[in-house]
C-alpha cells in the first residue's frame, strides 16, 4: 500500500460526504482509490461502500451484517449498528450472503480503508439491478441514518470498458463533466448520448450504474454540492497497451 503515497494527495478540507472510486486491481486503478481516502482531512468513522454485482443478477441491495471482513492488514470491524438501520428501513435491504460470494467491487477497498483510514468501520453493500428496488430504498436509508451519525459513502465503479486509448479518454471526459454538475439527469443523459455513438467495443461508460445514481442522490439529498476530481487514468497509462482500456476517477464530493 506504501507504494500508492509516491502521487502527492490534495487534501480535502471539510466534510467530504462521498467519494466515487474505482474497483480494479491494485496495479491497475489502485493508486487512483488510494487516492480518495488519501485526500481526506478528516478521517470518518463509518464508510459505506456500494458496489455493482458483477456476477449476481438479483433485485435490491444487500448488507453485509457480520462483525467484521478479512484484510492481508488485518480485520476490518464491520459497523453493525449502521446495517441494521439501513436493513430495518425496507424490505429491499437485505443480508443476501449470495452477493458477496465472487464480488470484488466492495472488497478491494478494504485493505485501503485499513491503510488509510485505520480507525474506520465498514458497511458492505453489493447493490442488485434496478433504480426502484436498490437505488430508491438505499438512498432514503441512507439520508435517514445520516441524521444520526456521521459517515463517508464510497461509490465503487470504473468507468470506460475495453475502448482504445483515445476513445476512452475522450468518453470518460465527457461522463465525468456530467457528473460533476452534480445531475443525475445529465449524467444519465451523456449516459446514452456516449453508447449511441457505438464505439468498437465500447461496453459502458460506468459499471456501477446504481452505486452511481445512489451517490448523485445522496449527495444532493445532503447539500455535498463542491465536486473536485481528484485523478483520472486509465489503464493504458499503467501498462502501455492502448488497444483495450479500462477508465478509472477519484472524485469528491464535500459540504
Amino acid at each position: 500500500m506504501d507504494s500508492f503515497a509516491r502521487e502527492k494527495a490534495p487534501v480535502l478540507e471539510g466534510p467530504v460526504a462521498a467519494l466515487l472510486l474505482p474497483h480494479a486491481g491494485y496495479v491497475y486503478s489502485g493508486a487512483v482509490a488510494a487516492l480518495g481516502y488519501r485526500s481526506l482531512k478528516e478521517k470518518p468513522k463509518t464508510i459505506i461502500v456500494a458496489g455493482p454485482s458483477h456476477y449476481l443478477s438479483f433485485k435490491g441491495i444487500s448488507v453485509f451484517s457480520g462483525e467484521s471482513v478479512a484484510t492481508p492488514l488485518g480485520d476490518l470491524a464491520v459497523d453493525q449498528e449502521a446495517a441494521r438501520f439501513l436493513m430495518d428501513r425496507d424490505p429491499h435491504i437485505m443480508d443476501f450472503a449470495p452477493a458477496f460470494a465472487k464480488e470484488h467491487s466492495v472488497e478491494v477497498h478494504f485493505p485501503m480503508i485499513k491503510q488509510y483510514c485505520p480507525d474506520a468501520r465498514v458497511v458492505p453493500i453489493v447493490m442488485g439491478q434496478g433504480m426502484e428496488s436498490s437505488v430508491r430504498p438505499l438512498v432514503e436509508g441512507l439520508l435517514a441514518l445520516r441524521k444520526q451519525k456521521s459517515f463517508l459513502l464510497v461509490a465503487s465503479s470504473d468507468l470506460s470498458h475495453y475502448p482504445d486509448y483515445k476513445t476512452a479518454v475522450e468518453a470518460d471526459r465527457q461522463f465525468l463533466e456530467a457528473l460533476m454538475s452534480g445531475d443525475e439527469g445529465v449524467v444519465d443523459l451523456t449516459d446514452k448520448k456516449i453508447m449511441a455513438r457505438r464505439y468498437k467495443e465500447y461496453y459502458c461508460t460506468h459499471c456501477g450504474k446504481e452505486p452511481v445514481s445512489t451517490l448523485l442522490r445522496f449527495a444532493r439529498g445532503v447539500g455535498a454540492a463542491k465536486i473536485k476530481l481528484l485523478a483520472y487514468k486509465n489503464s493504458g497509462d499503467v501498462t502501455g497497451d492502448h488497444s483495450r482500456v479500462v477508465g478509472y476517477s477519484a472524485v469528491a464530493f464535500s459540504e
